[in-house]
């Protein structure tokens, strides 16, 4: 029980930190107008995503990324296993002009952010 409740609340913790970092402290999903990228690979992807999310590799994402989001205003929401390949998946973005990408980190941490649940 101790371990689970450390657990809960370090989730809590990375969970405020990214959204004081991304500056969306009390949207938490509220705006209307984004767009969710799961940049895990297919067997991940599979086994569990987010409701509403599309499904872009990381090692597609540079190549296919415009066709998906057009528009580099766009607000656009990422998140992998760890938030590893979201955070290159950001940096490959930015690069690209995209303005309003987010690291969410893990499927977890995305699940609560946005309060969407994961589906199969």
């Amino acid at each position: 029980m101790k371990i689970k409740l450390h657990n809960q609340a370090k989730l809590l913790v990375k969970l405020t930190l990214i959204s004081v970092l991304t500056g969306t402290v009390s949207c938490h999903g509220s705006e209307t107008n984004y767009i969710i990228i799961d940049v895990r690979s297919k067997e991940e992807w599979n086994n569990g995503h987010l409701k509403d999310a599309k499904h872009l590799p990381l090692d597609i994402l540079e190549d296919k990324i415009k066709r998906l989001v057009p528009n580099l205003q766009d607000t656009i929401y990422l998140y992998c296993r760890s938030g590893n390949r979201s955070g290159k998946a950001k940096q490959i973005m930015n690069r690209l002009g995209y303005q309003h990408t987010k690291n969410l980190g893990s499927l977890n941490e995305a699940s609560h952010f946005l309060r969407k649940p994961i589906q199969k």
